[in-house]
């Protein structure tokens, strides 16, 4: 178990997100160094700092038991898989399709789309069947974004708010077509992944973090946020302006902090802060 394992496991642990380990590469592991990586990882899971109950995963009835009580937050599923022989790969599958979602799914409400990417996408054309000439008058399929519905029901040809740009606006955006798992669909909901390609927006005037949504939502872009902040680890202290990276949702973007709380801030302090993004307003 190498030290970045244990950092998401504590990042996990901090955000009270539920986990689940999948332990690879079973096929040319030898037996001994398997059984002492399960020992220490039933240690580290079972400490007080975790207090997670591991469950490893054989059969089809503990793949539907650990799925049933994922929620609770407790129970920690361990599967052993090999991508090289295939083992157990169809089990991790199995609990992977019977998870339920924790993000609470609004339909009713207004439409509001987080953008986790953005591509150019040409379009590809037969030089030998179109004169040079009239090569000007195709165009690619333009800018596309992806990312996520987080409420509401995004349909083709709706009209949307794109932002917040470098001026903290919000542009209005139509939706040319919209694509999921690489097929046409008429419409996205909430909870679901999709991506749409935008009408007469250049690549440019895009960028991760940004969200558009609907009209009655009335959106506006800030400069600053308080947050509560919780330090795992950290060689140094953390005073009044020191800058930091924040990653919320698709947004990543460095912000120093104003204030805080308390002076300063050590391994295993907690204080609220008052942060500022340094680029770019955001959602």
């Amino acid at each position: 178990v190498v030290g970045m394992a244990k950092e998401h496991l504590g990042l996990a642990l901090a955000l009270n997100v539920p986990v689940f380990v999948v332990v690879t590469k079973i096929d040319m592991c030898p037996t001994h160094v398997l059984q002492e990586n399960m020992s220490l990882l039933s240690r580290i899971l079972k400490s007080p700092g975790c207090r997670k109950i591991p469950l490893l995963v054989n059969t089809e009835h503990d793949v539907i038991m650990s799925a049933k009580n994922f929620t609770s937050e407790r129970i920690c599923p361990v599967f052993q898989v090999s991508n090289v022989v295939g083992t157990n790969l169809d089990l991790l599958k199995m609990f992977l399709n019977l998870l339920s979602g924790r993000m609470e799914v609004r339909e009713e409400a207004p439409a509001e789309f987080q953008i986790d990417d953005v591509y150019q996408v040409p379009v590809r054309i037969r030089k030998e069947i179109v004169p040079w000439r009239y090569l000007c008058l195709f165009e690619g399929v333009g800018t596309v974004v992806c990312g996520t519905c987080l409420s509401g029901v995004i349909r083709l040809n709706d009209v949307l708010l794109l932002g917040p740009d470098v001026l903290g606006a919000f542009v209005p955006v139509s939706v040319r077509s919209v694509q999921r798992k690489r097929l046409p669909v008429a419409e996205v909901r909430g909870g679901q992944t999709a991506s749409f390609a935008l009408k007469k927006i250049k690549r440019s005037m895009v960028r991760k973090g940004m969200v558009m949504v609907a009209r009655a939502l009335e959106p506006k872009a800030c400069w600053e946020f308080d947050a509560e902040i919780l330090v795992l680890h950290h060689p140094t202290t953390i005073s009044p302006k020191y800058q930091a990276v924040v990653h919320c949702g698709s947004i990543r973007q460095t912000a120093p902090i104003l204030n805080m709380s308390l002076p300063h801030l050590r391994t295993g302090d907690k204080a609220y802060c008052r942060v500022k993004f340094l680029k770019n307003t955001e959602y």
